[in-house]
């Protein structure tokens, strides 16, 4: 032993801590994870690989931000610092960021295969419309999934009279791509009459969603023949098929929703029409039932039956008087026209034709569809509007055309144009031209003028 004085054991550490702790505030380790367990608040395990280990700790302030939570038996690399318990002498990692080992090359991956398909133009052909009212919707999905489950609920729910069908293909594996591929030819043939496709899969890792990352599927889902939808994994995932659907849900169940009408909101819109028709129709009746009553009051009378019984006496008083001076034929038709006008303006008629037009109305509105709102004409409005542009490019062109005619007839009728090419024109002393010399006497002055000026001239 030295003359130096020991130290004791909490100050030894304490100088351990001060010089390890900063050169290692974050390190980056790679190993197994075993002995997890769950104390408190915490989580503890050990990082291990042949002939080490290393202790580490999960905070329970950290747990949600850590990313991937560890399980005994995964291969996991994290991130945190070193630390040193003083107060047991133990050494231990504090975690912040933990991932399974080989996500960080599947991310580069994915992120060199989005490059090269965007290249390609995969991802920027234009995005179709759904069908506001589809009568079937194509599933491709894994059966007995959870995604499937969602999909059918859902359907059920807001639309129960829309037909599903359903073409079964592997949510991960080997058999995921080429399952897929399958089901994306064979469900968009015309033969099953399906108007809009969903892609489904519920959540999983990076490793279980590779399979709709793999370019023949993302393609496949880009020349579709129909809308199709997907909805792989949860709300955070987001696969390179996503990319290439025309719409792209967040879950299984909002694939659903996104192609299929409430039926809770087509029964309101229904309901808020058709109260809004009767409305209209009573509106209109009380004017009717106004203007009767200011009829009826103009004769005196104050209510219909008063007026009907009126114009019934006179009706028997006008056929006595008929019969008594001037029977015949042509008191009888006449008599029948006064009755036959007497009928027709009756107001009780008009309150029948106001009826039955209300009843008219309400029909057609039960029975309108889609074709009501002109929703059913909205592809015929787009393909009419991608043929107008290049139909008024021809017609601009022809016009362009015609133009350049006309400018060049015009160029031919400017009397400037002789004079560019050397004649000269004459005109008398009026400033009207000469067109032949017999139209002046000899000696006579004229106006030369070339392109660049005049003279003065007389006739031999």
């Amino acid at each position: 032993m030295n003359g130096a004085a020991p130290l004791s054991v909490k100050r030894l550490l304490e100088q351990i801590k001060a010089r390890i702790e900063p050169p290692f505030a974050a390190v980056c380790v790679v190993g197994e994870v075993s002995n997890f367990r769950g104390s408190g608040k915490h989580w503890y395990f050990t990082l291990k690989e042949e002939g080490a280990a290393l202790s580490c700790a999960v905070w329970a302030g950290q747990q949600r931000l850590i990313g991937h939570a560890p399980k005994n038996g995964e291969r996991v690399v994290v991130t945190g610092s070193l630390n040193l318990y003083v107060a047991g002498g133990s050494l231990t990692l504090a975690v912040t960021h933990c991932e399974l080992a080989g996500v960080g090359d599947l991310q580069a991956r994915l992120r060199q295969l989005e490059a090269e398909l965007r290249a390609e133009g995969i991802f920027d052909r234009p995005k179709r419309a759904l069908p506001k009212f589809p009568e079937r919707i194509g599933v491709v999905a894994a059966l007995g999934g959870a995604a499937l489950r969602d999909v059918l609920e859902v359907t059920q729910r807001r639309a129960p009279g829309i037909d599903v069908l359903v073409y079964p293909a592997a949510a991960q594996g080997e058999r995921c791509v080429p399952e897929n591929l399958l089901a994306l030819q064979e469900i968009q043939d015309a033969f099953w009459k399906c108007d809009v496709l969903l892609l489904v899969r519920g959540g999983g890792s990076l490793e279980d969603l590779w399979g709709f990352n793999d370019p023949q599927l993302v393609r496949a889902v880009a020349e579709c023949r129909l809308p199709i939808v997907t909805g792989v994994g949860h709300e955070i995932d987001t696969t390179l098929v996503d990319l290439a659907a025309d719409r792209r849900a967040a879950t299984p169940s909002q694939a659903a929703e996104l192609v299929t009408p409430d039926r809770q909101q087509l029964l309101a819109e229904v309901r808020r029409r058709t109260e809004a028709l009767v409305a209209r129709m009573q509106w209109r009746l009380r004017g009717l039932e106004s203007t009767l009553n200011l009829l009826t009051d103009s004769t005196g009378m104050r209510s219909v039956p008063e007026r009907l019984a009126h114009s019934a006496q006179r009706l028997e008083g006008l056929r006595h008087r008929l019969s008594r001076c001037a029977p015949g034929r042509e008191s009888e038709r006449r008599l029948s026209t006064l009755a036959q006008r007497l009928h027709l303006s009756h107001p009780q008629r008009r309150l029948d034709q106001a009826q039955g037009r209300l009843a008219l109305l309400r029909q057609r509105l039960l029975h309108a569809g889609p074709g009501a709102t002109g929703e059913t004409d909205l592809p015929r409005v787009h393909q009419a509007q991608q043929r107008l542009v290049p139909a008024v490019n021809r017609l601009l062109a022809d016009r362009g055309r015609r133009l350049e005619v006309i400018e060049a007839r015009l160029n031919g009728m400017d009397p400037k144009g002789p004079l560019q090419r050397g004649f000269a024109l004459v005109q008398d002393i009026h400033g009207k031209p000469v067109v032949s010399a017999r139209t002046l006497p000899p000696g006579a002055e004229v106006d030369l003028q070339w392109l660049d000026g005049k003279r003065k001239g007389q006739l031999q």
